[in-house]
């Protein structure tokens, strides 16, 4: 995982050095090297900060063609490289690295935008087409790795972190549309918190040539209609393909240059990983501690450790080690927190990387693949239990009775019905932070429609067009919430210099699931059966049957010393000149949080938590209203 930056100015004006502030905001994801290329007729510059995970000696970057056409930087990991190297090499290229990057400069040479679908893994790449004068850039199939893009002085920017582009020189602005819809679900995939600031959407990619751009897909979700699923499948045989896909997944990713960890919990999905990583030797484990002992799962996975045969490490996070972590959360995350589990994976993180470690498998995906939220369920039952539709249209009701809930009609109107995840967000943060927004902002939040572009979108009504409430809820999901907020932990791994692989979020493995009954997703009283049923021979008997275990950090406000700092922020009047807030009703808040006693003070989590988000980037990035 590495770093990159790129500018395009159509009238060739371009100097080395504008690349400079850029790349040193992205040292932390790439310590190991920095490399930047202007071209002759200076319309490109692109920049790349190196972690150095597959063949550490060579592989630098920007990467060029040898007769000078294409030139490339690249953030993240092909996975199979070397199926891809033998072939373009038996097509007469020739590769001056063994690096697994530059399969996509030789890919893209030969097969242009037919590349794309022949790429696996995690990662965002740019490739400059000196003949044609053009720059492409494509982002995963997930959105694992992130890719920002924006106009700025006649210019376009490319970067991996949005920090880089301000660093640029792009404008430092709140979106407040866009803040206005996150809260009340998320923004879209191509959008952002901040004015002018856009992402390359997950599984597509970008052209410019420093005037116009342009978005392509190359890749969906796909999931079959409910006729299609209404087909006879072979169980046993199913359970077989989903247990070799899982397995290919896991066994790919332990494919590096340097020694690689794992994530372990006291759940399902990072044990399962552990377990088939143990097939190869005894895998290294690094475990989150908490001195809650509501909330640690520490037994849990040691465990799983013993019974794999792992070399376990714990790393104890509490109160006094949280207290003072809140701001690094935002500053690294740039992001807007909802709970304190992204003082637990920095934590982790920095121990992981302190223990010598570049590489790390963790279990992200495990719950979007195989159906494990317990707002998942929900929508699952849609699909096959009649009579809880009658449950939702009762739902929807209630919402139409109340101002704050009427922005969610919208969804429910366009999606058929009001997924779980979005109702599930409206209980912890659209309805209860509607007391403390400022008259204007709080009538821009109830006049907002997420998503509105996107239902707009003949290729999204298709994606969604016969599809079932579980499918059509999975497929919002993973389009907003989990590729914007989920996997925004990449940046707080990345700021350690640690790279994140996740097996679960592969396209093949999601190529053999989604073609699951529906009835196979839920049964019983265990936790993610269809997983469990296909590596049922692989599994230790701790991890054979078990209940959903979130993996849940103890709430922030729990803290007296933590809920003093928010106070002192806001009483240092961090919101005053904000216009998002009534400073009054946040203090208020705050005092009635700390009048609770602390294990009754959860449900005020996700509030504080963006609030202090809001403040915190606003304070990092010194933006503007």
């Amino acid at each position: 995982m590495c770093g990159l930056v790129c500018i395009v100015s159509p009238e060739g004006d371009l100097a080395s050095q504008e690349l400079e502030p850029a790349l040193r905001a992205l040292h932390h994801r790439g310590p190991d090297g920095t490399g930047s290329w202007i071209s002759s007729c200076r319309r490109v510059a692109m920049g790349h900060t190196r972690l150095a995970v597959m063949d550490p000696d060579g592989g630098a970057q920007p990467m060029h063609g040898s007769d000078g056409r294409l030139h490339l930087v690249a953030n993240g990991e092909f996975y199979g490289h070397e199926v891809i190297r033998a072939s373009l090499r038996r097509d007469g290229h020739g590769f001056s690295s063994r690096s697994d990057s530059e399969i996509a400069l030789h890919l893209w040479a030969r097969d242009g935008a037919g590349a794309l679908p022949e790429l696996r893994g995690e990662f965002a790449f740019a490739i400059w087409d000196q003949a044609r004068g053009e720059l492409i850039a494509a982002r995963d199939r997930f959105g694992i790795k992130p890719l920002f893009y924006a106009r700025h002085a006649g210019r376009v920017l490319l970067a991996s972190e949005v920090g880089a582009l301000f660093e640029a020189g792009v404008p430092r602005r709140w979106d407040r549309g866009a803040l206005a819809e996150h809260l009340v679900l998320c923004h879209p995939p191509d959008g952002t918190l901040f004015d002018g600031v856009r992402q390359v959407p997950p599984g597509c990619w970008l052209w410019t040539d420093g005037r116009d751009i342009r978005i392509r897909r190359y890749w969906d979700l796909d999931w079959p209609t409910e006729d299609e699923l209404t087909k006879d499948v072979d169980r046993s045989g199913h359970l077989a393909a989903v247990r070799d896909a899982v397995v290919d997944a896991v066994d790919v990713r332990l494919r590096a240059d340097v020694p690689v960890a794992h994530h372990l919990s006291g759940g399902l999905d990072s044990g399962a990983i552990v377990a088939l990583a143990a097939r190869h030797g005894a895998p290294r484990t690094f475990a989150v501690r908490f001195d809650d002992p509501h909330f640690d799962e520490g037994a849990a996975a040691e465990a799983t450790a013993r019974a794999v045969g792992a070399r376990h490490s714990e790393v104890l996070v509490d109160a006094g080690s949280s207290a003072g972590r809140m701001g690094d959360i935002v500053a690294k995350g740039q992001m807007i927190p909802e709970n304190a589990h992204g003082i637990a994976r920095l934590l982790q993180s920095e121990a992981i990387r302190a223990a010598g470690f570049r590489v790390v498998l963790a279990g992200e995906g495990g719950d979007e693949m195989f159906a494990g939220y317990p707002q998942t369920q929900r929508d699952l039952r849609l699909s096959t239990v009649p009579g809880d539709v009658v449950r939702d249209d009762t739902v929807r009701r209630r919402l139409a009775a109340s101002p704050a809930g009427r922005p969610l009609l919208d969804i429910a109107d366009r999606m058929g019905f009001l997924p779980g995840f979005v109702l599930d967000r409206y209980l912890g943060v659209g309805a209860p932070i509607q007391g403390l927004l400022a008259p204007d902002f709080a009538a821009e939040v109830l006049a907002a429609q997420p998503c509105r572009d996107m239902f707009a979108d003949p290729h999204v009504q298709s994606q969604l067009y016969g599809r079932s409430p579980f499918h059509r809820g999975s497929y919002l999901f993973a389009k907003t919430w989990l590729a914007n907020y989920l996997l925004a932990a990449e940046r707080l791994d990345m700021s350690c210099g640690l790279e994140v692989r996740l097996p679960f979020l592969d396209h093949r493995l999601h190529d053999v699931v989604r073609r699951t009954p529906l009835a196979w997703f839920s049964g019983g009283v265990d936790s993610k059966p269809l997983l469990r049923a296909a590596l049922r021979n692989d599994l230790p008997a701790v991890l054979q049957a078990g209940t959903k275990r979130p993996f849940l950090a103890p709430p922030a406000v729990s803290d007296d010393a933590t809920l003093s700092r928010i106070r002192e922020v806001v009483d240092g009047g961090a919101l005053d000149d904000l216009g998002f807030f009534r400073p009054r009703q946040v203090r208020d808040l705050l005092e009635d949080v700390r009048a609770l006693p602390p294990g009754r003070r959860a449900g005020h989590e996700r509030v504080v938590q963006v609030l202090m988000g809001i403040v915190g980037l606003t304070d990092q990035f010194a933006l503007t209203g």
